[in-house]
């Protein structure tokens, strides 16, 4: 049975220790960390600031089921720049140590997940160039981290890989245990013709899915019940292909109104999981 997380990104402008608080106080099971300098800075982060939020997620009773790498400023004012495919080897290198910091820092707060995306192909990269790459970049961050923690590709729109097919693709070429899918709901029905016909298919691969509501189609993150999206069917398909990681609400653009997006989201999404059970 999955489990209903929220995704700290949301609550960023809170403190760790209240942002963890406030998704347990809300009902959910756990929680996706996410690096950002008001939560977990990946550049000033320590022993000390670890048990703080061990301490915290002990507290709330709450299970940190991911960590997301991906904020779109941790390395420069371009968003989500330098990347894996950048043209220069030494932006390719600082995203690789970023996401080798990101691996310790799960380690630390003992995270079995770090979620993570290719960026964007610059026009003077060539696609097969842009995908040596990036095949080049991750092979690094799993054979510089001696750790168990599992690197979840998300498909991201207009990034260089936007589909779990091309994720898929990429795991059959590493063929590496530390090397899974992170879906994205809302990403599938914006990139992908058949959303949720996608979903079933990758189940086998992925660890992690993050949800939010789309309208139109269009890539702006609404509160699960405000698009789209057919939740209902969703949670059918994850029950019959016996999924049971975590579905995390990713909703990092209600910051300003996080209590009502926390509440919402819950509400919609149980009232949907249990819809999803009289189908069959």
């Amino acid at each position: 049975m999955f489990r209903l997380s929220y995704n700290a990104n949301g609550l960023r402008n809170l403190t760790i220790e209240r942002a963890i608080e406030e998704v347990a106080e809300a009902g959910y099971d756990g929680i996706e960390l996410s690096l950002h300098p008001r939560h977990i800075d990946p550049f000033d982060f320590t022993g000390d600031h670890a048990t703080v939020v061990r301490k915290a997620l002990e507290r709330a009773g709450l299970e940190a089921c991911c960590l997301a790498a991906g904020a779109d400023n941790l390395l420069s004012e371009e968003r989500f720049e330098p990347s894996l495919v950048h043209p220069t080897g030494e932006g390719r290198a600082r995203r690789v140590g970023l996401l080798k910091r990101a691996v310790r820092i799960a380690d630390e707060l003992g995270v079995p997940l770090i979620n993570f995306a290719t960026g964007k192909r610059k026009p003077e990269v060539a696609a097969e160039e842009a995908h040596r790459l990036l095949v080049d970049g991750i092979h690094q961050v799993l054979d510089g981290t001696d750790s168990d923690v599992v690197l979840c590709m998300e498909p991201e729109p207009e990034f260089f890989i936007d589909t779990n097919a091309g994720v898929a693709a990429l795991a059959a070429e590493l063929g590496s245990e530390r090397f899974a899918l992170a879906q994205d709901l809302g990403h599938c029905n914006v990139v992908e013709g058949d959303y949720l016909a996608s979903v079933g298919r990758h189940l086998p691969l992925t660890r992690v899915i993050q949800v939010e509501d789309i309208k139109n189609r269009v890539h702006y993150h609404e509160i699960p019940g405000d698009g789209d999206l057919d939740f209902t069917e969703f949670f059918r398909i994850l029950r019959r292909g016996g999924f049971d990681g975590h579905v995390s609400v990713e909703l990092y653009n209600h910051v300003d109104t996080y209590r009502h997006a926390l509440r919402r989201s819950r509400e919609v999404l149980t009232a949907a999981a249990a819809a999803s059970s009289g189908q069959d």
